[in-house]
């Protein structure tokens, strides 16, 4: 699978050693900024190479962070790019059973519809989770619950593509910029904009194992304007309210 990553975001790579992680962080922060506390920096290093190895644990093939101007302020955001084995049936069946049960579980604060993508319908889910920050890292000392928008998108790959084998990938977005909440939505379109599967190998033999279970076919709906959705064309609101 193939996709395009937002402008501004910077990826982590994924399954790093120690000492990978001592230099993506000296490529991120200057060397005499981190050396001049050395126990700050050793923390930093060994949190950053568990963080990664976990990330190649959980079967990520993307994780990125951005900080970058929106209007002359700045915006933080990450996105992380997951895919486990799922067994579905129909796309578009299952696109709409995660929304209905995944809205169901998590309550009011949460919204989903069914985008169309280039390569089938995608269950897309926005809410809010709180951030916990504790007291001996928070700059104020202070314990805190941080806000975080997010917005969540799951989205089944066909048999016969990707290793012949069906898969979920999810993609999951989140920031604490209340204000630039549509200019991440925008991204989030363009991605799913980009994404494409690998093409089935012909060239294996007749006695090869071949999916055999039923699906329907899902067309390529039309290009996505920033927000259209599968549902009732309507941009996803902040979840922030």
């Amino acid at each position: 699978m193939e996709f395009i990553a937002p402008a501004g975001f910077t990826e982590i790579p994924i399954g790093m050693t120690v000492e990978e992680a001592r230099q993506e962080l000296f490529t991120r922060v200057s060397r005499e900024a981190l050396e001049a506390r050395p126990a700050a920096y050793e923390n930093l290093v060994s949190n950053l190479q568990k963080v990664s190895q976990a990330l190649e644990e959980t079967g990520t093939l993307y994780a990125g962070t951005c900080l970058r101007a929106y209007e002359g302020e700045l915006s933080l955001g990450t996105l992380l790019v997951t895919v486990t084995p799922f067994a579905f049936g129909d796309a578009a069946i299952a696109a709409d059973g995660m929304v209905r049960a995944l809205v169901a579980a998590r309550g009011d604060s949460w919204a989903g519809t069914v985008f169309d993508t280039p390569v089938g319908p995608a269950a897309v889910l926005t809410g809010v989770n709180g951030f916990h920050i504790p007291a001996e890292t928070s700059a104020s000392r202070e314990e805190l619950n941080l806000p975080m928008a997010e917005m969540q998108v799951y989205l089944p790959v066909p048999e016969g593509v990707e290793g012949q084998e069906q898969c979920l990938v999810s993609f999951n977005l989140t920031t604490p910029c209340e204000g630039h909440w549509d200019a991440y939505c925008s991204d989030i379109v363009a991605l799913l904009n980009s994404v494409t599967f690998d093409e089935p190998d012909h060239t294996l033999s007749e006695a090869s194992p071949q999916p055999t279970s039923p699906r329907t076919p899902v067309g390529s709906p039309e290009k996505l304007s920033p927000g259209q959705t599968h549902a009732d064309g309507k941009a996803p609101a902040t979840p922030f309210g």
